[in-house]
C-alpha cells in the first residue's frame, strides 16, 4: 500500500513541499526522531512554515506527537510508515545508472502498475535527479519490465543484500551527484505509483471510449459519472477531441479542455491538484485517465467545489478504516 497525502495538498493555494517531503517527514520522525521543527525543516530542505503544515496535518491525523524534545511518531504514525510499502536506502550497484550518487527504493507490491519504467524516469527528472531506472521481481528473479529476457541476476546481489524482495515489487533506483538528490528522485517516482492506474483499466477489449471518441459520445457517461459524485462539477475529453463539462445536471459545454485533463493525458498517470487555470483556476481537481495499449485515451475530472473538503473527508475515512485508533 503506498503512501497517500493527497489531503496534505489538496485545497488552498499551491503548497511549497510535495508528497515526497511528507514521506521524507516520517522517515526521520521514525529513524531521529524526536527532532525540532528547526531541524527537521533543515534536513528537509523547505521552510520552517511548510515544515509546520506538514507536522500539524501528521498531528491532526494523530500520526505525530509534540514533546518538549520535538516531535516523534506515534504507534499509529509508526504502523503508517511501516505500511507504506516504500523504504528507501542508499546502494552502489554497477552499470545500472549514470550518476555518481544512487538510492534504491522498494516499493512493495506495485510491479503491475509499471508499463515501461520510462514513467518513473521521467517523474525522477522533474524533481531534480539525473535520471531513475525501473525494475521489478517475477518468478524469483529481477527483471527490467517490458523485457522477456532474464538478465544476470549476479548484478541485483547488492538489491538482495539491501532488501527482501518479493514477487510483485518494484524497484526505483534513482541516480544523481548528490544523495539527497537521488533519494528524492527514486521516492517521488515510487510515490507516484500510488497515482498510476490499476491493470483493470490498461489495454480492455471494449471499444465504448478510444482517443478519437468525440464528445457527443461521452455526455451520457459524463453526466452518470456527475450524479455519481453529488453533482459535482464533471469534466471529461478524449485524447485527440475537446470533450464535456457537466455542472448542475446538465452538459454545460461541449467543446471542452483544461489544464489538468491535459496534463493526465501527457503523464498517463492520475493527477490531484489545483488548477492553475481555466475556469475553475484556484479549485482543487482530480483527473483519471483511461488507459488502452500504454497511452491515456481519454481522462475525465472532479472538481472539488469544496475547495478540497470533500476529498480530505474521503481521505480521511480511508486512513481511518485503514488504522483504527
Amino acid at each position: 500500500m503506498a503512501l497517500r497525502f493527497q489531503s496534505y495538498t489538496g485545497g488552498g493555494p499551491t503548497p511549497k513541499f510535495s508528497l515526497f517531503h511528507v514521506w521524507k517527514t516520517y522517515d526521520v520522525l521514525n529513524s531521529q526522531g524526536p527532532i525540532g521543527r528547526k531541524g527537521l525543516s533543515q534536513i528537509l530542505d523547505i521552510g520552517e512554515g511548510s515544515t509546520r503544515t506538514i507536522l500539524d496535518k501528521m498531528i491532526r491525523e494523530g500520526s505525530v506527537e509534540s514533546t518538549k524534545k520535538g516531535a516523534v511518531l506515534t504507534e499509529r504514525g509508526r504502523k503508517m510508515f511501516r505500511s507504506s510499502g516504500i523504504f528507501a536506502a542508499p546502494i552502489n550497484i554497477d552499470g545500472l545508472t549514470i550518476g555518481p550518487k544512487n538510492c534504491a527504493a522498494l516499493v512493495k507490491g506495485m510491479a503491475d502498475r509499471i508499463a515501461t519504467g520510462y514513467e518513473q524516469r521521467d517523474e525522477a527528472v522533474r524533481s531534480g535527479a539525473m535520471g531513475a531506472t525501473t525494475l521489478i521481481v517475477r518468478d524469483g528473479n529481477v527483471l527490467f519490465p517490458d523485457d522477456s529476457n532474464i538478465p544476470d541476476q549476479a548484478t541485483f546481489q547488492p538489491l538482495r543484500s539491501l532488501f527482501t524482495l518479493e514477487d510483485g515489487d518494484a524497484i526505483i533506483l534513482g541516480t544523481a551527484h548528490s544523495y539527497e538528490a537521488a533519494e528524492k528522485g527514486a521516492v517521488t517516482a515510487a510515490l507516484a505509483l500510488s497515482d498510476t492506474t490499476q491493470p483493470c483499466w490498461r489495454d480492455g477489449a471494449t471499444s465504448l471510449i478510444s482517443a478519437d471518441t468525440g464528445a457527443e459520445d461521452l455526455k451520457c457517461l459524463a453526466l452518470a459519472v456527475h450524479e455519481l459524485v453529488g453533482r459535482m462539477p464533471v469534466t471529461m475529453r478524449s485524447r485527440n477531441n475537446y470533450g464535456v463539462r457537466c455542472e448542475d445536471g446538465e452538459i454545460i459545454d461541449d467543446k471542452y479542455t483544461g489544464p489538468v485533463l491535459e496534463e493526465a493525458l501527457k503523464r498517463n498517470a492520475v493527477v490531484r491538484r489545483t488548477a492553475p487555470s481555466g475556469v475553475y483556476r484556484g479549485v482543487p481537481v482530480v483527473v483519471v485517465p483511461i488507459i488502452r495499449k500504454k497511452e491515456a485515451v481519454a481522462v475525465f475530472g472532479v472538481v472539488d467545489i469544496t475547495k478540497g473538503g470533500m476529498f480530505e473527508l474521503i481521505s480521511k475515512s480511508r486512513k481511518e478504516r485503514a488504522f483504527p485508533r
